[in-house]
């Protein structure tokens, strides 16, 4: 039997983990039905709606195994009395998911809650029938709350004959139960699954849980076979002829036409401008079938002695509570025993956080630990996609060592980057440009390759300097002289020095940070100090920048300047206001690009950051004068024009994006909605030496009219352009 066939009856991790929230979701509106009897309806419904999405968006197996394990935990929770709630919402939340599915009409939906009624005032009544202490037990219970709610009615005058019929309707019930209870049990069920059909409709058509376009779904994997370890040992060589890749709903091939082959351990580099199609490359490299041409060879993606993939988005990477067991996550006892974990985090410049919460990480050591995480299961073909990005400047030399290295030691390694300078220790180098290889070629050693390859902005080569043309602003916020160009707030004189002239600025606010510190999880034994004494004034129309290592807390310290969290101690100010009263002045350009892009496509992304977009589940806009089609455009083509984003992109998916071109829509969302304070969190990770002289140009530009810029980043290229206050922070404080 084949390992597809085979992987085609197993439920996958996101179907494991997505049937397991769910179930999770429907005990608690089961719990609370049972303890609210006045509200019991409401979250009976309730308890159906996870059950209902799993029905709608998961192979059938799946939503069977949400169903049954919403049962079992409802048993294990909350009794069979829960349990029995608990299966009916369920299984009818399965009915009304798949009925949903199938566009059932409502005369449709009524016979199956006829159905399911006769069905369950049958099985009740036969239930009742034979096991006679259940209905001693359920008849005596129903008396006992009739009862009840007599003995209060009789509290209200001239109310003893409402009683005393009362009475004698419980005596009915008790002796009737056979006619009653099948007839209330048949107009519950079908009340119910009527109901869920009518409420369900409009929030199934507002959720999805589809799990995504995964182009590495039917790459080989560990444990498909019996001779795993075989075909693992030996991913070399790997072969693509005329190999192509489109992605779904593109109307061009991200890659075309790409023959190479890996034949032994080297280390290769494969250089490009963001959205050359490098990480497509990558993703062939590791298992995804082309759309055309062939891939041959290759071994186990993520088994030991196979292929390894380290991707650009490090964040998502994170499976464990602490360091050592996401190093270790999915390893086998054995493994895990013959593996140095200490060695290998000091290789890797981890060293003594073995035990560290990986959420609590930076963004460059979140990286390292995705190289640690590959590197422990001794890949044979190691694929780097931008795993230095994140880095400072010296871990970043470390990096490119040990992956300079790792062909010595039989691992053959494909790195990834934007920087040409990193292919200096490069035995091959192959160069990307609009989805076609460009060249492939041999590269000559380099005497200092190290140095060259972190070089500052001194040593480094890089092109002329982009012409700033202000009347790309044109719409925004930049005030202009009478002779039309943009009034700056700083120039430079003779000798280089800033002088500050009287520009109309589009902001006169100034941020304050005073005495600011941040301990996580204070007053626990897991608290950690990360900022200790940061102060700072940003003024109108000044660039600053701040540096610092790896872990140092810049991260922590943007979110606190924006006011999305609270320091423990000191305060921030933007015009004399709390921070916390004036969240949203403040834009912050994120450190990971894909967790601030939350809505589907490109155009309807930087709508929402400027304030014209939809809000969610709707298609109601935020502000009161709605958007024309045109004014849209308009928009997002300047927007995207900022960046240097080409506007046809407009209309592409955000997941069909690459890291750099992720950012730079993340950035022309918040240029588009004219902050006062513009923060950025490693804005230059993943861009190409291009697109980092047009970002500077245009921040520069916006600077020079009265925007507030802070740059939060280890990377110093053309920083000097953009800004006149160099700030340190280290151990927490800023010096």
């Amino acid at each position: 039997m084949s390992s597809h066939a085979r992987d085609a009856r197993r439920l996958t991790p996101v179907e494991v983990a997505t049937a397991g929230a769910l179930s999770g979701l429907a005990v608690t509106f089961g719990l609370i039905a049972a303890v609210t009897p006045v509200f019991q309806l409401l979250f009976q419904v309730a308890t159906a709606v996870p059950l209902a999405m799993a029905s709608l968006k998961l192979r059938p197996r799946a939503s069977v195994a949400a169903f049954a394990s919403t049962v079992l935990l409802a048993i294990a929770v909350g009794g069979f009395a829960t349990a029995g709630r608990s299966f009916q919402a369920a299984l009818i939340g399965l009915v009304i998911g798949h009925l949903h599915k199938k566009h059932a009409s409502w005369a449709a939906v009524s016979a199956v809650a006829a159905g399911l009624g006769v069905i369950w005032g049958v099985g009740t009544g036969l239930a009742f029938w034979i096991l006679a202490d259940l209905r001693t037990l359920g008849l005596e219970s129903i008396r006992k709350s009739l009862d009840g709610l007599l003995t209060l009615i009789a509290h209200i005058p001239h109310t003893g004959g409402l009683v005393e019929a009362g009475h004698q309707l419980g005596q009915w019930f008790v002796d009737w139960w056979w006619v009653w209870i099948p007839i209330t049990r048949f107009v519950g069920v079908a009340f119910l699954v009527l109901a869920a059909r009518w409420l369900l409709g409009a929030i199934l058509r507002r959720i999805t849980l589809d799990p995504g376009w995964d182009p590495l779904l039917n790459a080989p994997t560990a444990g498909a076979d019996s001779d795993d370890e075989a075909t693992a040992s030996s991913p070399l060589p790997l072969t693509l002829t005329d190999a192509a890749f489109t992605y779904p709903g593109a109307d061009h091939p991200a890659l075309s036409g790409v023959t190479l082959t890996l034949e032994r351990p080297e280390y290769t580099v494969v250089v490009g401008h963001n959205g050359s199609g490098k990480s497509t490359l990558a993703l062939l490299l590791a298992g995804a079938t082309p759309g055309a041409g062939t891939r041959t060879g290759g071994g186990m993606l993520g088994a030991a002695g196979g292929t390894a993939l380290v991707g650009q988005r490090s964040e998502l990477l994170v499976l464990g509570q602490n360091v050592a067991e996401d190093v270790t996550w999915g390893m086998s006892e054995r493994d895990v025993a013959a593996l140095d974990l200490d060695a290998l985090l000091e290789r890797v410049g981890l060293a003594g956080l073995a035990d560290a919460d990986p959420r609590s990480l930076s963004g460059g050591q979140l990286q390292r630990l995705a190289l640690a995480g590959a590197l422990a299961r001794s890949p044979r073909l190691l694929i780097s996609d931008e795993s230095t990005a994140m880095i400072d400047r010296d871990g970043r030399a470390d990096m490119l060592d040990l992956l300079a290295s790792l062909p010595n030691t039989g691992i053959a390694v494909v790195h990834i980057t934007h920087d040409p300078a990193e292919a200096a220790r490069a035995d091959r180098v192959i160069t990307i440009r609009s989805g076609r290889i460009l060249s492939d070629t041999r590269a000559a050693p380099s005497p200092t390759p190290t140095d060259e390859a972190v070089a500052g902005p001194a040593q480094r080569h890089t092109s002329p300097e982009t012409p700033r043309d202000t009347s790309r602003l044109e719409g925004g916020t930049d005030r202009e002289d009478g002779t039309g160009g943009v009034t700056p707030a700083s120039f430079l004189n003779a000798d280089g020095e800033r002088i500050w002239g009287s520009p109309t600025l589009i902001n006169t606010e100034h941020l304050w940070a005073d005495r600011v510190a941040h301990t996580y999880d204070l007053g626990t034994p897991w608290e950690k100090p990360v900022l200790r004494d940061v102060s700072l004034i940003l003024e109108p129309g000044q660039a600053m920048l701040i540096t610092g290592d790896n872990g140092s807390g810049k991260t922590t310290l943007s979110r606190i300047l924006t006011g999305l969290l609270l320091p423990t101690w000191g305060a921030v100010t933007l015009g004399g206001k709390p921070m916390e009263r004036r969240v949203g002045d403040v834009a912050l350009s994120m450190q990971f690009a894909r967790l601030q892009l939350q809505r589907p496509s490109v155009r309807t992304d930087i709508l929402a950051a400027a304030g014209h977009g939809p809000l969610i589940g709707s298609g109601v806009g935020r502000r009161k004068n709605a958007l024309s089609r045109e004014e849209g455009d308009r928009i997002v083509e300047r927007a995207m024009s900022l960046v240097g984003l080409d506007p046809a992109l407009a209309s592409r998916g955000i997941d069909d994006l690459s890291g750099g071109q992720m950012r730079r829509v993340a950035l022309a969302g918040l240029l588009a909605s004219d902050p006062r304070v513009l923060i950025l969190d490693e804005p230059m990770a993943g861009l190409d030496a291009a697109s980092r002289e047009l970002l500077i140009s245009v921040l520069d530009e916006r600077r020079r009219a009265g925007l507030s810029v802070l740059v939060i980043s280890h990377d110093l290229e053309g920083m000097d352009d953009l800004c006149d206050t160099h700030r340190h922070l280290h151990e927490g404080v800023l010096t």
